[in-house]
């Protein structure tokens, strides 16, 4: 429907909706007539409402290395008070995909780096990465009116950094999905077993490292062939939530016929995250 339409619905001004649109908060597409928006994006916005749950004002961030460098002061210190205020106050107006993709992802990839290069101890490292889980699942709600789909989200056997994984589902679920987060480690067999039972359309495999990737790889295999037709992200370090969330939206929207090669090659949010932790 077009915009204008879906203004009406809502029982706002178009301008309203604009603005919603160019905040991210109602997905739409331009066209030479303006703006097409999907009934179901409307439904969703319109059952938010309905419930009390108002489109939250976006903050303009203005410098958000200062705010990586807040984070990352927090948490290599371990003042998870500090973490937490921090994360409160840009939450309030910043979507929780973004704070991952452009806070906490780079944070974590610099005390990465510094594990690596000897100033900083295993312990501080995974101090940090527990600190960024819990802010995080305190957030990672699951999403309310009909779902875009249903996914499970976890990490192939080996890989023990849960965080991209818990990302992964925080973007998913801002996008209106029903997500089943499985945490990290999970045999591949499991996995396909998890997602038979909940119905699943869509598994994303994250990791970590190179070594890890490999195994993410092989483990889609074995999920696509104990389930058939089932979509599987298989990750490595480098790509980002946004490309996760366009991929997923083409599973939900059935515009790829099958699992080609740019799906299966999705890559895990946060290059470099918790480094060398999983040898631990």
């Amino acid at each position: 429907m077009q915009l204008r339409e879906a203004a009406v619905i809502l029982g706002v001004h178009y301008q309203t909706a604009y603005g919603w649109v160019r905040q991210g908060v109602l997905p739409a597409r331009k066209t030479g007539r303006g703006y097409e928006v999907s009934n179901d994006d409307v439904l969703a916005l319109a059952d938010r409402r309905a419930s009390g749950t108002a489109p939250r004002q976006k903050i303009r961030v203005r410098n958000w290395d200062a705010q990586v460098d807040r984070l990352h002061a927090a948490i290599v210190a371990g003042d998870e008070t500090v973490a937490r205020h921090l994360f409160a106050r840009l939450s309030r107006g910043v979507p929780l995909t973004d704070l991952c993709e452009r806070v906490v992802a780079p944070a974590m990839t610099r005390i990465g780096g510094q594990w690596v290069a000897g100033q900083l101890s295993i312990a501080t490292e995974h101090r940090a990465s527990a600190i960024c889980e819990r802010l995080i699942a305190a957030r990672a709600h699951q999403p309310q009116g009909r779902p875009r789909g249903v996914a499970v989200t976890t990490t192939p056997p080996g890989e023990r950094h849960g965080l991209p994984a818990l990302m992964a589902t925080v973007c998913l679920r801002e996008d209106r999905w029903l997500v089943h987060h499985l945490a990290a480690d999970l045999p591949a067999d499991e996995v396909a077993r998890m997602a038979a039972e909940v119905g699943a359309s869509l598994v994303v495999l994250s990791a970590c490292t190179a070594d890890t990737a490999g195994a993410a790889q092989q483990a889609a295999e074995e999920i696509r062939a104990a389930a058939p037709g089932l979509h599987v992200l298989a990750g490595q370090p480098g790509d980002t939530l946004t490309q996760l969330r366009r991929l997923a939206r083409a599973v939900a929207d059935s515009s790829l016929r099958s699992v080609t090669s740019a799906l299966a090659a999705w890559f895990a949010p946060g290059r470099g995250l918790g480094v060398g932790a999983g040898r631990c």
